[in-house]
Formats: structure tokens, sequence, C-alpha cells
């Protein structure tokens, strides 16, 4: 009885941590101030190449990590040094080599755009639609 007990206790904690790190994040507000760009890569490069993004404008700058395919940049567009000011999914402000980027346009399907939003988690995010 008493294992029975135990495992009625950990399904109950399952199901609520479920509930709690489970919960689907999703779009709260458009994030004014920035626009959506992607990466100037070619399908082929998108396998291979990481876009580094810099704690400054700067070339010797750190890097604090890599750009994903698409990135929120700001809007009107901040460039200082050939680099353009972008928003990480961490909400740090970053800077991207300004030739490694373009304005964003899906291949797959041309009436899909994309908007930078702030999302249920209080972090910056991408929207889809078409």
């Amino acid at each position: 009885m008493r294992g029975f007990a135990v495992a009625i206790a950990v399904l109950a904690c399952a199901a609520l941590a479920g509930r709690v790190f489970g919960q689907e994040v999703r779009p709260v507000r458009p994030l004014s101030g920035y626009k959506c760009m992607m990466l100037n890569l070619t399908q082929q490069q998108f396998m291979t190449v990481r876009v580094p993004v810099r704690a400054q404008p700067f070339a010797s700058a750190p890097e604090v990590g890599w750009a994903g395919a698409n990135v929120a940049v700001r809007y009107p567009l901040h460039l200082v040094n050939g680099f353009i000011e972008a928003l990480f999914p961490t909400g740090a402000t970053v800077w991207i080599e300004s030739d490694r980027l373009r304005p964003y346009k899906s291949l797959s399907d041309p009436a899909a755009t994309c908007t930078p939003a702030i999302m249920s988690n209080g972090k910056p995010g991408l929207v889809f639609a078409h």
C-alpha cells in the first residue's frame, strides 16, 4: 500500500511539473523599435557557417554567441563601424557585421512575415505568420 501511495505522489508531482515547466511560450506583444532580418548565407552555408555576434560594434570585440538564421535588429537600423545592433534571445544587445544580414524573406513562402515580439517568458522572440 505504501508503494502505491509513493507512486501516486510521484505521478502528481510529475503532472504538476509538466504544468509549470511545460507551458508553451507564446508572443505577448510586438517588440517596437525592432524588425526581422535574416543571415546573408546560402542554404549550403547555413549548414556549416556560424556568424558571430559581438558585445560591441568592433571586429576585435569579444564574441558572445552566434546569430540564428533570423535576427531582431534595431529599427531604424543602428549601424556603427559596419555593425548592426541586434537583440539576442536572452535580451542582451549584440552587434552583427552588416554584410552578414539581409532583409527577411521566406524562400518557401513569399507571403510569410516575421515580427519581433516579447514572449510570455519575458524574453524577446520572433513570430512567423502567413
